[in-house]
């Protein structure tokens, strides 16, 4: 939908895609757009919108008189990842709602991988009506049954797999549980927003379930070696 209809004007390429800054609140706004108002300071209902747009992704060729760029797929899959892990929902791969400022976090990131080729904002905000409400509630639970239903696959492939086919696997176990670990220290600082949200899942108890599902795979291997150096001793 144009930015026009609602700020009156095309947007600039200097502008973010999905964040319209409106200096008067309308009814086609509230009606076709999810709507935040500025928090002046940290609240109980405030959140961190964050998103950004990154141009180009500089591949640099040593052995070449020239470098090239490339689209930066890549990058907004990588952003995803590190924000799954922090128990943020996600508009779409440049758009996320946070419990804390994660923004340095993705600044830290795009300054390392497309320097001068991204832009990026931050805002304390807090959802204006229900329906935005409402779309915060579900994004959060969204993420939650992610992360969830990668632990079942990841735990089922570990105790389906061939030894030697299994260290990539434990690899990506490895970085899950991690993930799991951020995301569930998150869900324990800011229980009382989750409940504030109405989030509809106990949030700290399927991440500890996730957690399980990845030890029980990672134990199914263990278990696996210590029979096979039984049977060959």
């Amino acid at each position: 939908m144009s930015s026009r209809r609602f700020i009156g004007r095309y947007k600039s390429i200097e502008e973010l895609r999905d964040i319209l800054k409106l200096d008067r609140l309308t009814s086609s706004a509230i009606k076709h757009l999810y709507v935040f108002e500025i928090c002046d300071g940290e609240g109980d209902r405030c959140l961190w919108l964050i998103s950004f747009d990154i141009k180009c992704v500089l591949v640099r060729r040593p052995n070449r008189s020239s470098n090239i760029y490339r689209k930066p797929s890549h990058e907004y899959r990588e952003v995803r990842e590190m924000l799954y892990s922090r128990l943020c929902g996600s508009v779409d791969l440049s758009t996320y709602i946070c419990f804390e400022d994660e923004g340095s976090l993705v600044r830290r990131y795009l300054d390392a991988v497309a320097p001068g080729h991204y832009m990026l904002e931050s805002h304390l905000v807090r959802p204006y009506d229900d329906r935005t409400r409402e779309w915060v509630r579900r994004a959060i639970e969204e993420t939650v049954e992610e992360l969830m239903n990668r632990a079942q696959d990841i735990s089922t492939r570990l105790r389906s797999m061939r030894p030697n086919n299994r260290a990539k696997a434990l690899d990506k176990a490895q970085k899950l549980g991690e993930s799991l670990r951020s995301a569930l220290t998150l869900a324990r600082i800011h229980s009382d927003k989750l409940r504030e949200l109405g989030i509809g899942v106990d949030v700290e108890a399927e991440l500890g379930k996730a957690l399980e599902l990845l030890e029980m795979g990672r134990h199914s291997i263990a278990n696996a070696h210590r029979f096979k150096r039984f049977k060959l001793g």
